[in-house]
């Protein structure tokens, strides 16, 4: 399945009320920013749609944005959620190394999600290509090859739509938001001039900028390495969560949705989009589940390099736990 823009064309038979296409911009950006956060899409909703009136007399949010968007989720949706590396001299960093890799499953008769975050480590076998990291398969086949390997390394588990961001799309993201409150666990002090990246972080609450979140979910100096990455994702992800609930981010959208347009690139269609960010909006964070493949690190000098070992125990529990569905089963 070919890679597309995100923004879809209109088509013919579109009835007058359809949004515009900067409206679809708006709620494509709102949906991609969102997955696995729970609860922004609603800033996003058509303008024309939302009850402005009801909102300042005090008429709940979410309640108001979710009749503004107005398209329910009917089935579920298991979503490959990717995030590049940036590699040296690379002029399509969407082709580099994935940093992050997540199944997202979307179950709207629980409701619920779930989502499952693979190591990038990961032991694999690439087909032409033989044993690997599993973050190498989208340098040497695009996202298609990574979807092939994340579904055979489940058990077959079903992919039904894909979304690639690039390392470039956090920072700019995250600049745009004005930083992100994070609390750094421990000073951080790395350096890779190949890549650009240099983490120069102290301990302690505070807020950071683009550059810094991307240091702080990328150090991997600690001893927990990819699952401490892991970990700071998620609280990256939080701390976005929260941000996006702030009011007066409706006066940088046009910023936003012109970083989603450069940075992001997804298979989901214009009605998914508009389904999935009515559900995520409404989900309860109470039914947001987040787990981690199990597994183990490689003993020191086994390997040419360090990998993250898992065995078929490891896969069953996580599929099941993440309630993923295989290859062949009906959504």
């Amino acid at each position: 399945m070919t890679t597309q823009p995100i923004i879809v064309e209109e088509s013919s038979t579109v009835s007058p009320r359809m949004p515009t296409p900067w409206q679809r911009m708006l709620f494509a950006s709102g949906v991609l920013i969102a997955v696995g956060l729970g609860s922004l899409l609603g800033r996003f909703a058509p303008i024309h749609r939302v009850d402005w009136i009801g909102l300042s007399r005090g008429r709940r949010p979410a309640e108001v944005f979710v009749e503004a968007l107005g398209r329910p989720l009917t089935r579920t949706y298991q979503i490959l959620l990717l995030g590049t590396d940036l590699e040296p001299n690379d002029p399509d960093s969407f082709r580099s190394r994935t940093d992050t890799l997540i199944m997202v499953r979307l179950d709207p008769k629980r409701p619920g999600i779930s989502l499952l975050s693979i190591p990038r480590d990961t032991r694999v076998e690439l087909p032409t290509h033989g044993t690997n990291k599993i973050n190498a398969a989208n340098v040497f086949g695009g996202v298609e090859l990574t979807r092939g390997t994340v579904s055979m390394l489940l058990e077959g588990t079903r992919i039904d739509r894909h979304i690639l961001i690039d390392t470039r799309g956090l920072v700019s993201l995250v600049d745009a938001l004005g930083g992100l409150e994070l609390t750094v666990p421990q000073r951080m002090v790395y350096e890779d001039k190949t890549q650009k990246l240099k983490i120069d972080l102290y301990p302690g609450k505070q807020v950071l900028n683009g550059q810094q979140v991307e240091g702080f979910v990328r150090y991997r100096g600690d001893a927990d390495a990819d699952l401490g990455r892991i970990r700071r994702q998620k609280l990256m992800l939080q701390a976005l969560r929260a941000k996006f609930n702030d009011p007066t981010l409706i006066t940088r959208l046009p910023h936003l949705v012109a970083i989603t347009q450069r940075h992001i690139r997804t298979d989901l269609d214009f009605e998914e989009l508009l389904a999935i960010g009515t559900f995520l909006f409404t989900v309860p964070p109470a039914n947001i589940e987040t787990l981690t493949l199990g597994g183990r690190a490689s003993d020191p000098y086994v390997y040419n390099t360090s990998y993250w070992l898992i065995e078929a125990e490891d896969i069953r529990q996580a599929i099941n736990r993440a309630r993923l569905d295989q290859e062949g089963r009906s959504p």
